[in-house]
C-alpha cells in the first residue's frame, strides 16, 4: 500500500513538472499573440491551461480525483477558483465562462473541460457569467484585493 501511495505521489509530481512547463509555454505563446485573441489552451492529462493576450492565466479541469489533486497543487499560482456543480453536488463540465473587468470588457472567455476553473487576475472588480445547458449564473462585483484568494461555487438545478 505504501509503495502504491509513493507511486501515485511520484506520478502527480511528474505530471505537475511537465504541465508547469506547458503552462509557462502557453503563457509565453499568449503574450506574443494578437491582442484580440486568446491563446490556444494547452492540455495535459485533461487539465487545460491558457492565457489571454493581456497575460491573464487560467486553468480548467478537475474530472476525477487525480486531476483535482494536481490542480489543487498548482492552484497556488491563481487567485480565483470557480467550481461548477448541480444542486445535488455532482460536478458539471463544459461550462461557458465569460469574465469582465469593471469597465465591461471581456477578459476571459473559455469553456471548461472540468468542474473547476482557476484564474489569475490583478486586483479589481469583476463580473462572471457562467452558462450551463442554456442557464446563466452570474457573480456580480467579484472584488479582488492584493493577496486575495477567492473561491466561488455556481450551482445549477438539473432535472
Amino acid at each position: 500500500m505504501v509503495a502504491l501511495l509513493r507511486a501515485v505521489r511520484l506520478r502527480a509530481l511528474l505530471l505537475f513538472l511537465l504541465a508547469f512547463g506547458l503552462g509557462v509555454l502557453s503563457t509565453c505563446t499568449a503574450a506574443s499573440s494578437s491582442a484580440s485573441a486568446q491563446s490556444s489552451p494547452k492540455s495535459f492529462s485533461g487539465i487545460s491551461t491558457g492565457a489571454t493576450p493581456e497575460g491573464f492565466r487560467y486553468m480548467s479541469g478537475g474530472i476525477g480525483l487525480e486531476e483535482r489533486e494536481i490542480m489543487e497543487s498548482w492552484g497556488a499560482d491563481y487567485n480565483v477558483k470557480l467550481a461548477f456543480a448541480e444542486l445535488s453536488g455532482n460536478y458539471v463540465s463544459d461550462v461557458k465562462v465569460v469574465m469582465e473587468d469593471q469597465n465591461g470588457k471581456d477578459i476571459i472567455s473559455a469553456t471548461t473541460n472540468g468542474p473547476w476553473l482557476y484564474v489569475r487576475l490583478p486586483p479589481g472588480t469583476y463580473n462572471v457569467k457562467a452558462t450551463f445547458e442554456g442557464e446563466i449564473k452570474e457573480i456580480r462585483d467579484l472584488r479582488l484585493s492584493e493577496g486575495d484568494r477567492v473561491l466561488r461555487y455556481l450551482h445549477w438545478e438539473i432535472d
